[in-house]
């Protein structure tokens, strides 16, 4: 009578095939973790940006511009993720090429300037300090609008 069973050989060969397979399965859902959270700050950015350019377009011109503009920090939304509360939070800068469109020079055009920064703890581009809106930011998004009499 003969027996068959499996080798060491080929259990350990099995034992690999299986590990690498649930490595592989297993940074593939870190990665997407990744993508996603990258995918959300950039797409409440895009809002955020979008949402002052119709402000922009909506002001008129030579009029002062309004104390939203000025604040630094937006707090857009509260996401509740896996039950836990995060609060986005981005950093705005609106600057003005001449001032023009705000009523602080006389001339008849003006570049307006938008910034919006985050703070990203995933993907590259980790260097502290290196955008202007947020000395914690290492994510940022500008705008550039002309605008005109």
């Amino acid at each position: 009578m003969r027996r068959s069973a499996f080798s060491l050989v080929e259990l350990v060969i099995a034992c690999a095939l299986i590990l690498f397979g649930l490595l592989v399965f297993f940074s593939v859902f870190s990665s997407n973790s990744k993508h996603s959270t990258q995918s959300r700050n950039r797409t409440v950015a895009h809002l955020l940006a979008t949402n002052l350019i119709e402000e922009v377009e909506a002001h008129s011109y030579g009029a002062p511009q309004p104390r939203s503009w000025s604040d630094e920090t937006e707090l857009p939304a509260e996401l509740w993720i896996q039950g836990k509360p995060q609060q986005l939070k981005f950093q705005k800068k609106v600057e003005f090429e001449n001032g023009s469109f705000v009523g602080q020079t006389a001339d008849n055009s003006d570049l307006v300037r938008i910034t919006i920064s985050w703070r990203e703890g995933v993907g590259g581009d980790q260097d502290v300090g290196t955008t202007a809106a947020g000395s914690d930011d290492n994510k940022e998004l500008k705008v550039e609008i002309p605008v005109w009499r």
